[in-house]
């Protein structure tokens, strides 16, 4: 446990209101959920997790490819009685009164819309509430973060956001370029996320980490920026990019910041974590760490390319999410501004969103 000076009344304080709290992850891959490595589960329901946007399908999928990925894990999302598999605001709740997990589709590409509008309501359709537009490459919708080139979204982008918004489907910007991601705030009439992104002027990663001006945007929509648990958007030197060993106190520093930037109710967390493959000491084909660092550093860090960087000390895993609220009890945050910055805050806008 992470030492933050409590007393012992503070504890028991943190301890209370953790327990109180929809806990939203603004993000959670893949392999960092427990389908296929239940100990990564074990560890949700050991932090308190109430819920989790799951990336369900992301650039290596087309359409099909997509719903063969929702069709395979919806069906082992529904086989695990620790889980639920949530398209609503109640459904989130339910889970949290059961002591589940509810899991929310989300691509991080929007790639497997692929040229047709229609496949935004089939996705619809099958479960999906969260769409990244890009991932870190440009694709037919705008232009991601670690691209030779920037750009706005394209005509078809614009359609595309405009129909997320009419089918009630909340668009993520985690990895869009500077650009693409002004574009999106102005074009979506709804409140639109960083799932899993930090402060650009705390850390000088590229895209990932966003503007004072990005985030004030997002702010003025209504949207909620989750504050990333992933290394290189936490500590880094600013000249260099190597990425410097963080830990919770870092990650708060972050969520002060866009608190006194545009106020709490913007601000939530992302762990971005992949503890498979921290527990394995491996990083899969289609990690940006892998495929991305080598070409572009002021995104994702100057470090090795085998092995991811070490998490925050006192985040290491989703189990220590109760550090986090220990930690802004520690800050002097209220009642009520921890459990916005836990989920309420995402609990917000998706209620206003998938309402539709």
């Amino acid at each position: 446990m992470y030492d933050f000076g409590l007393s012992k009344d503070q504890e028991q304080r943190a301890k209370d209101l953790h327990t109180k709290a929809i806990v939203i992850d603004g993000l959670t891959f893949k392999d960092g959920i427990g389908l296929e490595y239940p100990k990564d589960l074990d560890r949700m329901l050991v932090g308190g997790i109430s819920a989790v946007n799951y990336t369900v399908a992301h650039f290596p999928h087309n359409f099909l490819g997509a719903l063969k990925e929702i069709d395979k894990d919806k069906q082992r999302v529904l086989e695990n009685k620790c889980l639920c598999f949530a398209t609503s605001v109640e459904d989130v709740r339910k889970a949290k009164s059961e002591g589940k997990v509810a899991i929310i589709f989300g691509f991080q590409d929007g790639k497997p819309i692929e040229d047709d509008l229609s496949h935004l309501r089939t996705f619809r359709d099958v479960g999906v509430r969260i769409i990244q537009l890009t991932y870190n490459a440009q694709n037919l919708i705008g232009v991601g973060c670690c691209e030779r080139s920037y750009a706005k979204l394209s005509y078809f982008g614009v359609e595309v956001v405009e129909e997320m918004n009419r089918l009630g489907i909340v668009v993520d910007l985690s990895h869009c370029c500077d650009e693409t991601t002004m574009d999106a705030i102005e074009a979506s009439k709804d409140p639109v996320l960083f799932t899993h992104s930090s402060v650009r002027a705390i850390c000088n990663a590229y895209g990932r980490n966003k503007t004072d001006e990005q985030i004030q945007a997002l702010a003025e929509k209504g949207g909620v920026i989750g504050i990333c648990w992933f290394p290189p958007l936490v500590k880094r030197d600013p000249k260099t990019h190597v990425i410097e060993r963080s830990t919770v106190e870092d990650v708060l520093g972050h969520i002060d910041y866009v608190v006194r930037l545009v106020g709490v109710d913007h601000v939530g967390f992302g762990t971005d974590m992949v503890g498979r493959a921290l527990d394995q000491g491996i990083v899969p084909w289609y990690s940006s760490i892998r495929i991305w660092r080598p070409l572009r550093p002021d995104v994702f860090g100057a470090g090795p390319t085998d092995v991811y960087d070490p998490p925050p000390t006192g985040l290491e895993r989703h189990s220590d999410t109760p550090n986090l609220t220990r930690g802004l009890v520690a800050r002097g945050y209220s009642d009520q501004e921890v459990l916005k910055i836990l989920g309420g805050n995402f609990l917000r806008v998706f209620e206003r969103v998938w309402k539709k």
